[in-house]
């Protein structure tokens, strides 16, 4: 069945047009492909298309473009119609008349059309008549031209004027021909743009004579007659299918029904109608086949080979169809095309996952951390050359010449693949680097063979399975059910879980430890709310999960609770009172849930082995058992034996739900941080780097410590790590540039790179990690967001960031590496208020010194927290580790930049322009005016890192062991009537004023809230009403009368040895007061314009 077609002398260097013009006058009737003639069946059969009738569509719809666009200067049109002979047509007439065609899948989001039509400055659509809704969508989100395309009949039958381009390779060859676009599996798709070069260089690879002993599939399938199933928009291999080895190979391409979802018995049907050497095919009509022997053996009779592509298959599955008819699997992506691929005759039938790359293509396999290999295509150097071809093998290489990849010199394609134990340079595709889950103690796990495997095991059950995890502490697993499956009720969801629990049984058992998925565990999917799949048909994790937020937050809040076995009351009383039978509850559950045969009361439980998702089961069952709700995993955490856990458990009181929320995550992130694997070497070896990482950069006090590292003699390179896509440097210049601070060394001595420090690794790539892995000597931790208004489970990826960071300074630490990274964390003297009488001392508060009643805030419980993990961290990675807790930071005084607007004090004195008056105290706790300038506590910061720097190799570690804390205020108290005047005066440049006591103030503020419109202009003027929470509860909750100066907040003696800069600082006084108001009423001012 293989057909031939007269071959142009130096087709890799020409214009596809140019090409199917050649042939056509050379070989007219030469087949290029065959249609249905139906788009609904098979039954009327194909309709050839020849080499003479292609080009005569081309013209025509080549001038159809010329007439109803005039000529064209790149401009991108998209094209939304069915999979016939228009689609090729179209692109090689937009080649002619110089369009780009856009084919966008119609399985997009609106918004994703959106975006996409968006980036490629879209303005065309062309359609066929009647629009099928994916163009409707299209033109509901886009305000686009509609032009309808000729029928096939018309292109076909009326014979056209030769459309004449003088468009050449030569001149022509980079221009963007053709745009697709990935699958969006993160996130929005973005678009691919290749050029006629990229083709070219594509034509080249195919073309490129294996090794010696080796077939190569290129070479296999050209000539041969090809059935695919694969939709056009398919990242590109649909239609590529027609372009790769259709035009220049003599391959000719059979099409699927233009209107049917492709399955095996579409299959079978269409090669009944029109004969096949090889299919391409989806993932799901392989599937199919394993499941359907009557048409399995058609196949098998009748095709050479079948080769699949755009998902991952089963093994089970793939061998039931392989030990049938040769079976291969086809890797590309739409940055690269397909990837050149060989097939060694060492590969069994069986071994029908595996792929070796053809030398062309400069694919490398790169080990990762957990033994798989990244798969990464390498630029090849434009003197290489290919012993069997005489061109240079970046002339092989299409991704160098798609658009915005001119510049790489390498791809990482994200994909994780393992070797074949026997046959060399073959390799099995595994997973994608973004479906691997991070569970939150660190252990990760590739989903993807228990959820492939639990979906194969059910068919007519269910369709598709994720398994969820990501930043918690064990999986779930969500599941699609067949669309045919009713659920009615409890009951039936009950029962369809006990169908399929053996399946998972079984994944569960091929599964490490930490990924294994309860009973309790399985989420069985809303019909209504189906997984969203990409073109290719692959599920979008991220995107589907989105959809089902609340249900899987309700399964693992409903696994927190869970009571466990239900004992009677007798029998509760009888454990609550008696320690022997505690401690063998305790003991029972540790041995059924970790699978030991024995364990001493006094044998810690991490030494013997435990994992932290064996320490939640535990909880979770003591919970029950005993009926104490109280039990966190922190209780574990710091009592890891039986016998410690058993008095822990006598001694513990029921506490209320904030001290069990503060117990849980300093449970939880404590035991992240003892998950790290300390270092060996516990001397006091200091690492001399002088290279600094500065999180936070772009805030007020951020953007000061910048500039003061800046200035410091002897400090290094300064890594900033921001969440801003280009690290933030943008922003910060423009800070810099309002703050009146030089920004020439930010060139030279300031990298900026986006991060999100709740993620592995921060969030960064691998290089840049690895670059602060080994030349970072100092981290200083600013990055915490400032707002009264949030609660404590909201800073929970503030405290996941933390345990990062140290993960990071530990890494340094490695024999590899260079000796402990220093630490600094920027706290906040909210973490003593209310925790300590007289002078809060410079060491650690007790978490739950007190009732964290209305008067606190998840801020600074958050940075109370944040302490502890630094005092934890320092102990157990033996790291010296600084906290620099501050008290009121003020504006600056050297520096230009208005002290922050949005914080309290600010809005209080802006508000009270507004309202014409000012509160005569600020109540105990803020009376005291013993504010640092922001330019002077960065100064004081790096005064304090120095310090620690040429100070912890002696002995302040052992005479100061843990974290050590700094505490940072004016060394010189005066009170709030002292400053009073100079605030009063201030205002009275800008209107009237008077003093009045607290609760007038805060009556006339609640009462401006009644009668405020909600307006910008209200807001902007008044701002303390977007804080009046913090004012009632956290400021004035109770007045006690005068403040007693004597009481200073924080004791600072330790600071004052460290820092010059503090202890020359002069107490708040006029000139400062009139700069910061005169400062926030011009911003109140200029907003009123």
């Amino acid at each position: 069945m293989a057909s031939t077609h007269f071959r142009v002398p130096q087709w890799q260097y020409d214009l596809l047009p140019h090409i199917v013009d050649r042939v056509a006058r050379d070989a007219p009737d030469t087949p290029y492909g065959l249609w249905p003639i139906s788009s609904m069946s098979y039954e009327e059969g194909y309709q050839t298309i020849t080499y003479s009738q292609l080009a005569n569509a081309v013209n025509g719809l080549a001038w159809w473009l010329a007439k109803a666009l005039g000529p064209g200067q790149g401009d991108v049109v998209v094209y939304v119609g069915p999979n016939d002979l228009r689609l090729t047509a179209l692109l090689l007439a937009a080649i002619k008349t110089n369009y780009v065609i856009f084919f966008s899948s119609p399985r997009n989001s609106p918004a994703a059309h959106k975006a996409l039509l968006e980036s490629l400055k879209c303005k065309t659509l062309v359609t066929i008549s009647p629009a099928p809704p994916p163009a409707l969508t299209i033109l509901e989100v886009a305000q686009l031209q509609k032009l309808t395309i000729p029928e096939v009949d018309e292109l076909v039958s009326k014979v056209y004027e030769h459309y004449k381009c003088d468009r050449t390779y030569e001149k022509n060859g980079r221009d963007p021909i053709w745009a697709i676009h990935t699958s969006g599996s993160t996130g929005f798709p973005k678009p691919i743009i290749w050029t006629s070069e990229a083709i070219a260089r594509h034509h080249n690879g195919t073309d490129t004579a294996p090794p010696e002993g080796v077939r190569s599939l290129d070479h296999f399938e050209r000539g041969k007659r090809v059935l695919t199933t694969l939709p056009p928009f398919h990242q590109g291999a649909g239609l590529g299918q027609y372009i790769f080895w259709g035009i220049p190979f003599g391959s000719t391409p059979i099409a699927p029904l233009s209107a049917a979802i492709p399955t095996a018995l579409g299959l079978v049907e269409a090669l009944k109608q029109a004969p096949a050497d090889i299919a391409l095919l989806v993932p799901s009509v392989v599937a199919e086949l394993a499941e359907d022997p009557v048409s399995l053996e058609y196949v098998a009779a009748n095709i050479k080979l079948l080769v699949y592509l755009g998902g991952d298959l089963p093994q089970s599955i793939g061998d039931r169809v392989a030990t049938k008819v040769p079976l291969r699997c086809q890797y590309g992506c739409s940055e690269i095309g397909f990837a050149h691929q060989l097939w060694p005759t060492e590969l069994g039938p069986l071994d029908w996952k595996y792929i070796r790359f053809h030398p062309c293509t400069g694919a490398v396999f790169e080990e990762t951390v957990d033994g798989t290999y990244e798969l990464v295509f390498k630029r090849h150097r434009q003197d290489s050359s290919s012993p069997s071809s005489s061109l240079p093998l970046l002339e092989t290489q299409s991704m160098w010449s798609i658009s915005n990849q001119e510049h790489l010199t390498e791809f990482r394609t994200r994909d994780l693949w393992e070797p074949h134990p026997a046959v060399p340079d073959a390799w099995r595709w595994v997973a994608r680097t973004d479906d691997i889950i991070v569970f939150l103690n660190g252990e990760k796990t590739n989903p993807v063979t228990m959820e492939q495997g639990v979906v194969a095991s059910n068919p007519g059950l269910l369709v598709g399975a994720i398994v969820v995890g990501a930043q918690r502490f064990q999986a779930a697993l969500l599941v699609e059910l067949a669309p045919t499956l009713k659920i009615e009720n409890t009951a039936d969801e009950a029962a369809l879980i006990e169908r399929i629990w053996p399946s998972i049984e079984e994944a569960n058992s091929l599964a490490p430890a930490h990924a294994r998925v309860e009973k309790s565990m399985v989420l069985i999917g809303d019909p209504k709310r189906p997984l969203i799949r990409a073109a290719k048909g692959t599920i979008q994790r991220a995107v589907s999960l989105a959809q089902y937020t609340a249900e899987i937050d309700k399964l693992y809040a409903a696994a927190d609770s869970a009571e466990g076995e239900n004992d009677t009351m007798a029998d509760e009383m009888h454990i609550l009172l008696d320690k022997g039978a505690i401690t063998q509850r305790i003991r029972e559950t540790v041995l059924a849930t970790t699978g030991w045969q024995n364990i001493e009361d006094s044998t810690g439980f991490f030494d013997n082995g435990m994992d932290s998702l064996q320490a939640l089961r535990i909880i979770r069952a003591l919970r029950g058992a005993l009926r104490a709700s109280h039990l966190a995993l922190s209780t574990l955490y710091h009592n890891p034996s039986i016998a410690r856990l058993a008095e822990a458990i006598l001694s513990k009181k029921t506490s209320n739900g904030n001290d069990n929320l503060m117990r849980s995550l300093l449970g939880t992130y404590s035991g992240l941080i003892q998950q790290i694997k300390a270092p060996t070497d516990n001397g006091t070896t200091a690492n001399d780097s002088t290279d600094v990482i500065l999180t936070g950069s772009t805030g007020t006090l951020g953007t000061q410590i910048l500039r003061a590292l800046l200035d410091r003699p002897g400090l290094g390179h300064i890594y900033c790590l921001n969440r801003g896509a280009d690290g933030g440097g943008a922003v910060q210049r423009k800070r810099f540039e309002v703050a009146g601070i030089p920004g020439g060394r930010l060139d030279d001595r300031v990298t900026f790179l986006q991060a999100d420090l709740a993620q592995p690794f921060l969030g960064l790539k691998e290089d840049n990690y690895e670059t602060l892995r080994s030349r970072v000597g100092l981290i200083i931790h600013n990055a915490w967001p400032v707002n009264f208004n949030m609660d404590l489970l909201a800073f929970r990826p503030q405290l996941a960031g933390l345990v990062n960071l140290f993960a990071l300074s530990n890494a340094a630490s490695t024999p590899e590496g260079k000796k402990k990274m220093k630490f600094l964390f920027v706290s906040s003297v909210g973490v003593v208020i209310d925790r300590t009488s007289g002078n809060a001392p410079e060491t650690l508060v007790e978490v739950l010194k007190k009732q964290d009643g209305s008067s606190s805030n998840g801020y600074s419980i958050s940075k109370l927290l944040a302490e502890h993990l630094c005092d934890i961290a320092a102990r157990h990675l033996n790291t010296p580790v600084l906290v620099a807790r501050v008290g009121q930071v003020a504006g600056a005084i050297s520096y230009k930049g208005a002290w922050n607007p949005a914080e309290w004090l600010p809005s209080l004195v802006m508000s009270s322009r507004h309202l014409g008056c000012l509160p005569d105290n600020l109540g105990p706790r803020f009376s005291a005016v013993d504010w640092v300038p922001v330019d002077t506590l960065a100064d004081v910061v790096v005064d304090l890192v120095t310090h620690h720097r040429s100070n912890d190799n002696g002995g302040d570690v052992a005479k100061e062991p843990g974290a050590r804390i700094r505490n940072i205020r004016n060394p010189t108290v005066v009170n709030w009537e002292n400053v009073l005047p100079a605030i009063k005066e201030g205002i009275e440049d800008h209107g009237t004023i008077e003093v009045v006591s607290a609760d007038v103030w805060l009556h006339r503020l609640e009462k401006s809230v009644e009668a405020s419109t909600d307006d910008a202009g209200t807001i902007s003027a008044n701002p303390a009403v977007k804080l009046i929470e913090f004012y009632k509860n956290s400021v004035w909750n109770v007045i006690t009368g005068p403040v007693n100066l004597e009481t200073a907040p924080m004791a600072i003696k330790k600071t004052l040895d460290a820092s010059a800069t503090l202890k020359n600082l002069r107490p708040v006084n006029r000139a400062w007061m009139l700069k910061w108001v005169n400062e926030w009423l011009d911003i109140t001012e200029r907003k009123d314009i």
